[in-house]
């Protein structure tokens, strides 16, 4: 049976709309974060419509600080969202599932977008995606449109295209396809941001990240293959897995916050880093900064979905976030992992490979 799968959208009872976190949900509730709020006057324009209701973005940006401005207006309008998680030891917006009153996929819209009529950003989405099938062998069922083309209520001039791709295999298979189309001189339809356009984008991440403007450039122009241009037009890639690929429920684990530090690892597995969340298996770990757990640290894990794919198997890098101590009630085992993307840090969390230390243009 189909579950919540990160990037679908939920359409709550009194009109909020949530983007879902990962595939892995409490029994009853679903995580997510709140994205954008109905407005129903019409003095307040928006760039996102939908029959008549403009809606207004109340996520600022795209960070764990992001979402926790957007739990400031639960608390105080709806705080039947925020839950003191107790298998995560941290307050979370967690929507109830009996308050959902739509639940949008990605891949129904996808179908109903090839199958309809178009406007000119969805006729430009549907290129994207049949382009990307044709170059990989891919199924058209395997993808999805998400963000404000999902909901109906984009904005043929401003909106980005964001597309999904489902399953490990096909998630790979369109991650080197794009690595390969991207650094390719031949190739028009498909480039990365260069000039000013790199700038631009290096300048917005670093206003809410802890990256320097040379590795942010660093990370654009080299390392992302999900966030490019199409056509002229912005567009992201985000690998979902399927529910057979799954085999964890949410009560399986308890998360115990030991503080905050710094590390410097090796990769030795990174098959989950292109998902969210990115799991990098790690070993030969030291602590640079903090107290040391009483075990290894065996996994590095981001929700900031700015550091996914950034090392593979033997390469090292220096992460800073909260560690945490894991009991895994199923396998009977404790292990430890540092979470990047969390509040405690307060957007001063990351992942950096050593490369970007010593890096030479």
């Amino acid at each position: 049976m189909r579950g919540f799968r990160d990037r679908d959208f939920l359409e709550s009872s009194e009109g909020l709309i949530f983007c879902v976190i990962g595939n892995i949900h409490p029994a009853d509730r679903v995580i997510a974060y709140l994205k954008y709020i109905p407005h129903y006057s019409s003095s307040i324009r928006t760039k996102w419509s939908r029959s008549g209701i403009m809606y207004g973005r109340i996520l600022p940006y795209y960070s764990a600080m992001g979402v926790k401005d957007t739990m400031n207006y639960l608390r105080n309008h709806y705080p039947e969202y925020i839950v003191f998680d107790k298998y995560r030891s941290i307050e979370l917006i967690e929507v109830p599932k009996y308050k959902i009153k739509t639940h949008f996929k990605p891949e129904e819209r996808l179908q109903e977008i090839l199958s309809s009529q178009r406007d000119d950003l969805e006729k430009l989405a549907i290129d994207l995606v049949e382009e990307l099938s044709d170059i990989t062998n891919i199924n058209l069922v395997n993808f999805g449109i998400t963000g404000s083309l999902l909901l109906k209520i984009h904005n043929i001039q401003y909106s980005d295209i964001d597309v999904i791709i489902y399953g490990e295999r096909n998630s790979w298979i369109i991650r080197d396809a794009l690595r390969e189309l991207l650094h390719s001189e031949k190739e028009l339809h498909f480039s990365l941001p260069r000039g000013k356009m790199l700038e631009e984008w290096s300048k917005d991440v670093i206003s809410h990240h802890p990256l320097s403007l040379r590795e942010a450039m660093i990370l654009y122009s080299k390392y992302k293959w999900n966030r490019a241009i199409y056509k002229g037009r912005q567009f992201s890639i985000h690998p979902v897995k399927l529910e057979s690929e799954v085999n964890e429920q949410w009560e399986d684990k308890i998360h115990k916050p030991l503080g905050l530090v710094k590390v410097k690892a090796r990769v030795i597995d990174n098959r989950d880093a292109i998902f969210m969340p990115a799991v990098y298996i790690v070993d030969n770990v030291r602590v640079l900064e903090g107290i040391p757990p009483p075990g290894q640290i065996t996994r590095i894990v981001s929700y900031e979905g700015l550091y996914i794919d950034l090392a593979k198997p033997g390469e090292e890098v220096v992460a800073y976030g909260k560690l945490e101590e894991v009991e895994d009630l199923k396998n009977s085992e404790i292990y430890y992992q540092i979470i990047i993307g969390t509040f405690e840090a307060a957007g001063r969390d990351y992942i950096k490979p050593i490369e970007w230390l010593n890096y030479v243009d």
